[in-house]
This record gives structure tokens, C-alpha cells and sequence, in this order.
């Protein structure tokens, strides 16, 4: 008995899930912290300040990398997020 309740909860589970996935600001919003998670990660910006001249301040790199992550998250979902969620059905 305690099996099929289990059962019944991960599927209901799964429908709320999937419900959910279906709705546009929620797959932008799982697709905007993914982005996020990448651009303001502490190695990433370590990277970046390896790679640009000496005088640039953590405000200037934050305000670069904040203008990165505006274009990635436009030229992403136009090119690469809304034509995979096509090609699954999801859009």
C-alpha cells in the first residue's frame, strides 16, 4: 500500500513539473540562472581579469560582465534555447 502512495506522488510529482515546463517564463527563468551561474562564476570572472589589461576595476568588470550576459541571453534564446525547445515540442 505504502508503494502505490509513493508511486502516486511522484507522478503527481512529474505532471506538476512538467506543467510547469510548458510555460515560457519558467523555461527562460531555468535558462537565465543556468546562464547566470556560468557568467558570474568566481573562475570565470578570474579568467576574464587574467585576460584583460591591469587597470580594470571589479566594477568595470562586473558592468562587462553584466553586458555579456544580456547578449548571451539574447543570442541564446534566439539561436540555441527557443530552437531546441522546438525541435522537443516544448514551444
Amino acid at each position: 500500500m505504502m508503494d502505490k502512495s509513493v508511486g502516486s506522488v511522484v507522478k503527481g510529482a512529474k505532471s506538476v513539473v512538467m506543467d510547469q515546463w510548458r510555460k515560457r517564463m519558467v523555461q527562460l527563468s531555468v535558462y537565465a540562472a543556468v546562464l547566470f551561474y556560468i557568467v558570474a562564476n568566481p573562475a570565470v570572472f578570474k579568467f576574464m581579469m587574467s585576460l584583460l589589461p591591469g587597470r580594470v576595476t571589479q566594477l568595470n568588470l562586473l558592468v562587462l560582465h553584466s553586458v555579456l550576459f544580456g547578449v548571451l541571453m539574447y543570442f541564446g534564446t534566439s539561436f540555441v534555447f527557443d530552437p531546441l525547445l522546438k525541435d522537443f515540442g516544448a514551444i
